[in-house]
């Protein structure tokens, strides 16, 4: 069980803003370290500094930094068999980039790699659609219903056809504000209620 004091009012805000600063300072001193310990892993082929910080570093840190060794330097990893940590081992036939490791720090490198890698996806209409039709069939949807958006599946799949001088479909704006307003009609006081007006 950890063992410290409870901050509480004013301390504690002052402890919260402070932190920005102090990830800030870690992460540029963790990249110095880094750097470091690459170039001279590319210097004399030597893993021991890359292996030192990677054996001080944060438990939740260490994936991001043997990732970021592994891209940059001349190395490679050996997990232990307990699934925890590791040895880094000097590999001749690869290159350090201390260029390219200068350009992200260890900490956000396995961010910037995810966002780099995903592209957004081009919404096809026939995946959408068999998806549907799926999703009716399994819930026991109206057999018409499900003949339908199979139908308009065999359109999206089938050769786009121009029609000249077809509108586009209007927008979900553009139907919102093309929708007639109803006005409530205000009672006329001249006019005798309905049920007043039935002739007796």
């Amino acid at each position: 069980m950890a063992q410290f004091a409870i901050i509480t009012g004013k301390a504690l805000k002052n402890a919260i803003a402070g932190r920005g600063v102090q990830i800030a300072t870690f992460t540029q001193r963790e990249h110095q370290l880094a750097v470091s310990a690459l170039a001279h892993l590319g210097e004399h082929n030597d893993v021991i500094y890359v292996q030192a910080l990677y054996d001080m570093s944060p438990a939740n840190y260490q994936r991001g930094l043997r990732l970021w060794f592994l891209e940059f330097g001349k190395c490679t990893f050996k997990a232990n068999e307990s699934g925890k940590g590791g040895v880094f081992i000097y590999a001749k036939s690869k290159a350090s980039d201390v260029e390219g490791a200068m350009k992200v720090a260890p900490a956000n490198f396995e961010k910037e790699a995810k966002e780099s890698t995903t592209e957004a996806k081009a919404f096809s209409v026939t995946d959408y659609l068999a998806k549907v039709v799926e999703k009716l069939m399994k819930e026991g949807a109206d057999v018409r219903v499900i003949r339908a958006i199979e139908g308009a599946q065999k359109v999206a799949a089938g050769p786009v056809v121009v029609v000249r001088n077809q509108k586009p479909l209007p927008t979900a704006a553009e139907k919102k504000a093309a929708a007639p307003k109803k006005a409530a009609k205000k009672a006329d006081p001249m006019q005798a209620p309905a049920a007043n007006g039935i002739a007796a």
